[in-house]
């Protein structure tokens, strides 16, 4: 993605690269579940909860003891757990670290307020809470900011939700609140993020936290020269919380990324600076193009088959290119088909990992025609694709 401009204002950075992180973590989840026994699936009316008191809190703290209120998605063969608290945080729980557990019925997920009195619990002092109708923004005095922040959270709500539904896609309404925290400025941002993600924190100007459910970001000296980027993970969030991906389930990054960049494109003649859904992303059909005229044969193979092109430097930004540019390819022509692979995914369970060869046969499926026919059409309609 972009280079940051700190001289002037930070960034747009390179947004998508916090999703990459949290890809390693899954894998890291994976290993550490690596024989499991059996499945919980989705939380329903029926599910059982376990009330566990373990050792190490959000900080990874050995000595720090925890109890939560935690619905048991995954249960490995030794006993640790893939847990989801009633904040809708995840938890992954290895059996040394259970100092107790006790199993009851499940509760329902904790409200706004409660959310509120844990996170100003949680943060150090100086935190207040901006709430809008479906977001809970935490910032460090700075509610102007945070304010419109909001308000381009909730435009992307409606219209996020508004989109899908002219897809005829039946989304949830998210289970949990939708948390941001908005830090004061660039040192404070590495201060709380470095912590959640390391040094990735310096690249970066917000992301959105698997584990966690939160989105996280700072006052940037011009908001709306960095929009997409907000936007961006903001769309990873509800992605992730209205039903139409699974947190640690194994969603290929090509999706992830291009429903992200899909929904960020923005609009620079308009006062907000963002306003459209579906626009071309200007960036990313430049990258596109630069890619074509050294694009390999089998590029749409490699794209859908794995992730490894996101994970390399020399091949990330013709994967970001491509993948944005093949999302607005499915959901301006083959949007039936496209939305049938999406529901598909989204039936995925925690920990669920396809082979490459799976990864390819699903989509072919969906799509009703081979990846050769599919990435003919691809390109003929990309080529004629202007800003």
């Amino acid at each position: 993605m972009d280079s940051p401009a700190m001289s002037r204002h930070v960034g747009p950075l390179r947004s998508s690269f916090s999703l990459d992180l949290f890809v390693v973590t899954r894998r890291t989840v994976l290993i550490l579940f690596a024989v499991l026994t059996f499945w919980i699936g989705s939380a329903d009316s029926s599910a059982h909860a376990d009330i566990i008191t373990f050792n190490g809190g959000a900080d990874d703290s050995a000595e720090q003891e925890q109890t939560i209120d935690a619905e048991i998605l995954v249960e490995a063969a030794d006993g640790g757990v893939l847990a989801r608290c009633d904040a809708g945080r995840l938890w992954t729980i290895q059996p040394d670290m259970i100092v107790q557990r006790t199993k009851q019925p499940a509760g329902p997920p904790i409200d706004q307020e409660t959310m509120a009195r844990r996170m100003l619990d949680e943060l150090p002092k100086g935190f207040q809470v901006y709430r809008t109708a479906n977001y809970l923004l935490l910032h460090q005095g700075n509610e102007a900011y945070a304010r419109d922040c909001g308000v381009l959270f909730e435009q992307l709500h409606r219209g996020f939700f508004t989109y899908w539904k002219n897809q005829h896609v039946d989304l949830e309404e998210p289970r949990y609140p939708l948390v941001a925290l908005v830090l004061a400025n660039h040192n404070e941002f590495l201060k709380y993020a470095s912590q959640e993600i390391g040094d990735t924190a310096k690249s970066v100007i917000g992301y959105y936290h698997l584990e966690s459910n939160r989105m996280t970001t700072f006052r940037v000296p011009n908001l709306e020269r960095n929009i997409a980027t907000i936007i961006h993970e903001a769309t990873h969030q509800l992605a992730y919380n209205c039903g139409l991906q699974t947190r640690f389930a194994d969603n290929p990054m090509w999706v992830s990324e291009g429903l992200a960049m899909f929904f960020e494109s923005p609009d620079f003649s308009n006062p907000r600076g963002w306003r459209g859904i579906g626009r071309v992303n200007a960036v990313n059909l430049g990258r596109f193009r630069r890619y074509l005229s050294s694009r390999p044969d089998d590029s749409l193979a490699t794209l859908l088959s794995d992730d490894s092109r996101f994970r390399s430097v020399s091949t990330a930004e013709d994967a970001y290119g491509e993948s944005w540019a093949l999302t607005y390819f499915l959901l301006k022509t083959q949007r039936k088909e496209f939305v049938s692979y999406l529901q598909k995914l989204s039936e995925s369970k925690p920990l669920d990992e396809r082979t490459p060869r799976e990864r390819i046969e699903d989509f072919e499926s969906s799509m009703d025609m081979t990846l050769e026919q599919l990435d003919r059409k691809f390109i003929t309609y990309m080529r004629r694709v202007r800003n």
